[in-house]
């Protein structure tokens, strides 16, 4: 497979891989650094193996569909049924996870001195404009600038934050406290929308044809960087936060203020960047798999209600943060 095939080809790993720290992802790697330091690095960097493992099969699956969604897959081979018993419960979940990434974008809009309310409300409208009406081949080209811009944000942040030889790198514990923090970073790992929107969305982007080969190789490579470099920007935010103890990490002022007393004046505007960036892509890829998903567990083909699913289903979330 030439350069030219794989420029063609690449998006859809990397875009699960980045979707999957979001607003909460954000949070809980902040909680890391504040509580632990270092401490935990070791469990993100082994986090990579799963998160490839199990996305890598979501890519195959994708590649090997022919054209079809995930949700269309299962209906196919075990009956409505079940492909509804798949996709309609993470679509009620998901109704939770717009409040949190509306919330993360409203936090890391305050932070830059946007007002809030303007922010999640450009967000809603912004979401609408890239989805709506376009195949997906179309949307993604805009995905991969929050894809690109977060990532960026989060790892120059930690430069500026600077690294601390003298602090440990590895703490284990079996106190109650430890353990949650253990489940909560499992448990922000893989998440139901990154194996709808992940198989879903290569099966969009390449198609039925080709050398099936050549592309599953390709696609367990670009989701192997990509669950790398996942891990490896929730690692360079846990390291950013680390000092930041009592900060409330919801609250732009403090975190601001924190922010820019121990890493300099440009980190908190890196930090609402990341922030701001990591909860818009997670927010349209999360609706954008919850709306698959949906319409092909239903066996709905027309886009125009895929299109309408995915414009009702965050409004809940919107007023609510609004």
């Amino acid at each position: 497979m030439d350069l030219r095939e794989v420029l063609r080809l690449f998006g859809p790993a990397w875009i699960t891989m980045m979707a999957d720290i979001d607003a909460a992802s954000v949070l809980t790697a902040v909680a890391n650094g504040q509580i632990y330091g270092y401490g935990l690095v070791w469990l993100l960097a082994l986090l990579t193996i799963p998160l490839f493992i199990i996305q890598e099969a979501a890519g195959r699956v994708g590649v090997a569909a022919g054209g079809r969604g995930l949700g269309e897959l299962i209906r196919a081979r075990f009956g409505p049924k079940w492909s509804a018993l798949a996709a309609l419960p993470m679509f009620g979940i998901d109704l939770f996870s717009y409040v949190i990434e509306y919330t993360g974008i409203a936090v890391g809009a305050a932070m830059l001195g946007i007002p809030p309310l303007i922010a999640v409300s450009i967000a809603y409208v912004v979401a609408l404009a890239i989805i709506v009406g376009r195949r997906y081949a179309e949307a993604e080209k805009y995905l991969l600038v929050p894809a690109a811009l977060m990532p960026l944000a989060f790892i120059i942040e930690a430069a500026l934050r600077g690294y601390d030889p003298s602090a440990p790198l590895f703490y284990a514990s079996t106190s109650p406290p430890f353990l949650f923090f253990i489940a909560a970073n499992i448990g922000a790992v893989v998440m139901p929308f990154m194996l709808f929107f992940q198989a879903s969305a290569t099966a969009k982007k390449y198609g039925a044809g080709g050398d099936v080969s050549a592309k599953i190789s390709w696609s367990a490579k670009e989701t192997l960087i990509g669950a790398a470099f996942s891990e490896a920007v929730m690692i360079a935010i846990e390291a950013a936060s680390a000092g930041l103890d009592g900060v409330d990490p919801l609250s732009p002022s403090s975190m601001s203020s924190a922010l820019s007393r121990i890493a300099g004046p440009y980190s908190a505007t890196l930090f609402g960047i990341g922030l701001l960036s990591s909860a818009f892509l997670a927010l349209v890829v999360i609706a954008l798999a919850s709306s698959w998903g949906a319409v092909e567990a239903l066996g709905v083909k027309d886009r125009r209600i895929r299109d309408l699913v995915f414009a009702a289903e965050q409004l809940p979330g919107l007023l609510i943060v609004s």
